[in-house]
């Protein structure tokens, strides 16, 4: 799932020369979820991820196992997310005025739906940043036999 959004966002990774990492824990990672909802997370986050990258960035997405969860974490080197604004960038129509300027195509809920799903797993969907260095944002979910 991860490589097929990669992919889709091939042009936009190239345009912006993002230095691209892929790092997934060996083996087969099994998971309980809903795959069409879990990939509308995935496609949403790395949206985000590609659009609010620095050109030369890196853009890194990890899927590892531990204990009972696998979690995935994609995180990019750019904007980042002023702190102020954390508390804020799951609610519904949400755009922080400083990203206004970069994202003109935006509704601002791609990151309200991917929380929605999340909380719908009885899971979590977490967000690191500093402003003007990188942004992270890793969800868990349950693993599965």
């Amino acid at each position: 799932m991860a490589r097929e959004i990669l992919i889709s966002f091939e042009t936009k990774i190239e345009g912006k020369k993002l230095d691209v990492e892929f790092d997934c824990a060996p083996g087969k990672l099994v998971v309980f979820a809903d795959r069409d909802a879990i990939y509308q997370v995935l496609y949403n986050i790395c949206d985000n991820a590609v659009k609010f990258s620095r050109e030369g960035g890196k853009y890194r997405i990890r899927i590892f196992a531990k204990d009972k969860k696998v979690s995935v974490s994609v995180y990019n080197e750019g904007q980042g997310i002023p702190e102020e604004d954390l508390a804020f960038v799951f609610d519904r129509f949400y755009k922080s005025d400083r990203s206004r300027g970069l994202d003109k195509t935006g509704t601002g809920l791609g990151l309200y739906i991917a929380k929605t799903i999340i909380d719908a797993h009885g899971e979590e969907l977490k967000v690191r940043s500093v402003w003007g260095e990188y942004c992270e944002f890793i969800f868990t979910l349950s693993r599965g036999k």
